[in-house]
């Protein structure tokens, strides 16, 4: 009984937003045309909303993102989510500005214009799909709000919309990165997965310098991680180099800048990093 008027209850919450994503089917069949800014955005929401509503089966989401792709379907000016405006993480507010403020950067700067239209349409795709997942705690942080659909924040999917994202904007503007490099636990040497990565670097900077910063989990003392993550800025460095790639600066944050937030003393991969921005 308690099941079923927690349904109910739902039900007669959501059921404008339900409605709007069946009515909605019609959008999610339709074949748009072109190639413009706007209906490359309107045909990713479009395979986005599409998995929302039929794999995810998240009807907010899809009735959220329809809308989107409608106004950018009817040639409306659709701007990337602001994050402050979502129940994103404190601390991970900070990151999807500033992700923001690049990807803002290459439209302004004629990414909705020519050959690179359709690429920064994806950026954008990729960017408010990082802001969605990383604001999965609006819908409880287990998920229990809205029928077992929703929260907590999954860091794996976060991360995976982050890197398509980056992957998306390095096609879509002359501003590219950051690059994230993940190191085994206690370890600063590069694998095979890290290499490629300082290849793919090499390859896209052409003779722009770029930043390495190291960071670590928290497991061991503040002190030993700030000398790992150095090592770690450092073996990503000597690896750029050896490419030929410009490197201005290698610092180590340790454990002070954590990816995903944690207690002391835990071993969290995502942690495990070193980030190369471009200067």
């Amino acid at each position: 009984m308690k099941i079923l008027s927690r349904m109910i209850a739902v039900g007669a919450m959501f059921g404008l937003a339900a409605c709007g994503t069946w009515h909605a089917e019609s959008y999610l069949s339709e074949e748009i045309s072109g190639n413009d800014f706007n209906a490359c955005l309107a045909r990713e929401y479009q395979d986005r909303a599409t998995s929302e509503a039929y794999v995810d089966c998240n009807w907010v989401d899809t009735a959220r993102i329809v809308e989107r792709g409608r106004a950018a379907a009817s040639g409306q000016t659709v701007m990337p989510f602001d994050p402050a405006n979502h129940a994103v993480l404190p601390e991970a507010l900070g990151e999807l500005q500033e992700a923001r403020a690049l990807l803002m950067d290459a439209l302004d700067n004629g990414g909705r214009d020519g050959d690179r239209a359709c690429q920064c349409a994806k950026a954008q795709r990729y960017y408010d799909g990082w802001v969605e997942q990383a604001s999965d705690n609006d819908l409880g942080v287990d998920g229990s709000f809205f029928g077992g659909v929703g929260g907590p924040v999954q860091p794996g999917r976060v991360e995976a919309e982050k890197a398509a994202f980056y992957e998306a904007l390095a096609e879509c503007g002359d501003r590219v990165g950051p690059w994230t490099i993940y190191f085994g636990f206690n370890k600063s040497n590069l694998t095979a997965a890290a290499q490629s990565v300082v290849d793919e670097i090499a390859n896209t900077v052409g003779s722009r310098s770029v930043s390495v910063i190291g960071h670590t989990d928290t497991s061991g003392s503040s002190a030993y991680n700030s000398g790992l993550g150095q090592r770690r800025a450092n073996s990503v460095s000597s690896a750029l180099q050896a490419r030929g790639a410009g490197v201005s600066s290698s610092a180590t944050s340790g454990e002070s800048s954590l990816a995903v937030s944690t207690g002391d003393g835990v071993r969290e991969p995502l942690n495990r990093r070193a980030v190369v921005s471009v200067d």
